[in-house]
């Protein structure tokens, strides 16, 4: 299979297995069967868009059986390579800095708050997984840079996998939304993820070897009355996928976008 995203199809640069559980989905076809986040761009290393509740997955049942091998015989190893999640210390981001950590990588995640991320990496250390952490508001540009910066010190100017996790609603109907609504939400989910892959492309690139994931949304794709604002920040994420694919392959950088549906998380729950 052609890799136009670049890079080498045998790295692993998402999770395996997921501990959230996902709301049922819709039947596949014979022969077909759900990927897993990892299996997604394991199998096909520049797929820039796999809807949880598609009906027409492009994998077929041996391919992920093949991935799920692989993965458990040592040879999807993230040893030696890094990895920076925003938003790692809840919901979903948690589950993928702890599955990326527990295939080898050495990770770095974020968060608004001191106290999350304190908490998390008291466990993670306990757990014996390579994971540091710090302070920062994703809205901030300067803190934005300051994050790149401090990630560029610590993994001496090389970074494999950057994972635009963190996000954010204010589920409103559209007349109600006000701009410093449309501000917040647009500045989290969409301004974040698109400066972030700016300022990291040269560590990215310095790798090798780099992949970008964005976790998306399928209220990208279609509306399922979460709120225009955050549908229109989600869509966004997916057309920017499809640009970075096409544009940073010549850097053998890869980008690949996760859609999911509804996923009992923190942000989830509190509505």
């Amino acid at each position: 299979m052609a890799n136009p995203g670049g890079g080498d199809p045998g790295r692993c640069p998402l999770p395996h297995h997921s501990n959230h559980k996902f709301l049922p989905r819709q039947p596949l076809p014979d022969g077909h069967q759900q990927p897993s986040f990892a299996q997604i761009l394991l199998v096909a290393p520049a797929v820039v868009l796999h809807r949880r509740t598609s009906v027409q997955p492009p994998f077929s049942r041996g391919d992920v059986a093949e991935v799920d091998s692989r993965c458990r015989d040592g040879r999807w190893s993230l040893q030696g390579m890094t990895a920076l999640v925003t938003g790692g210390t809840k919901g979903i981001g948690y589950a993928i800095v702890e599955e990326l950590a527990g295939l080898g990588a050495t990770v770095h995640t974020c968060s608004r708050t001191e106290a999350e991320p304190n908490e998390c990496l008291r466990q993670w250390e306990k757990k014996g997984f390579r994971i540091t952490g710090s302070v920062c508001d994703l809205v901030s540009r300067p803190q934005r840079e300051e994050l790149i910066n401090a990630v560029f010190h610590q993994f001496k100017g090389k970074l494999n996998i950057l994972v635009n996790n963190a996000g954010t609603n204010i589920r409103k109907p559209t007349i109600g939304a006000t701009a410093e609504d449309f501000s917040f939400v647009m500045a989290t989910n969409l301004e974040s993820a698109y400066h972030l892959c700016q300022i990291a492309h040269p560590l990215l690139k310095a790798s090798g070897a780099g992949s970008v994931v964005f976790i998306s949304s399928v209220g990208g794709v279609l509306s399922v009355s979460a709120g225009s604002v955050y549908e229109a920040s989600k869509g966004a994420i997916n057309q920017l996928t499809k640009s970075l694919a096409c544009e940073w392959a010549k850097d053998n950088i890869r980008s690949n976008c996760v859609a999911p549906w509804a996923t009992r998380t923190p942000l989830v729950e509190k509505k």
